[in-house]
């Protein structure tokens, strides 16, 4: 059995703030919480073309995941478009 070298990457989680999500690559505040609720929702985030990838976090757009992906020498899981969607266009 061949053992495949694998990447880590590790983010900031414990510096980020609570109060909104911002782009894991170039940092664009993607959500603010506003009343304890997220504006824009997650969902509308997801249909305007920001990116949710589990156990990780948001993206602004495909482009900065590709960036993301190529800076650190990683894919993520792409669909038969080949964009990333881990939730087959709809998020709930």
């Amino acid at each position: 059995m061949k053992i495949e070298k694998m990447k880590i990457v590790f983010t900031e989680h414990a510096n980020l703030p609570n109060d909104k999500i911002n782009c894991e690559y170039c940092g664009q505040t993607i959500s603010g919480l506003i009343n304890g609720e997220y504006f824009p929702n997650l969902k509308e985030c997801y249909k305007n073309g920001n990116v949710p990838v589990p156990n990780f976090g948001w993206l602004c757009s495909q482009k900065c995941a590709d960036k993301f992906e190529k800076d650190n020498d990683i894919n993520f899981m792409r669909n038969q478009d080949g964009k990333i969607d881990y939730y087959n266009g709809n998020l709930e």
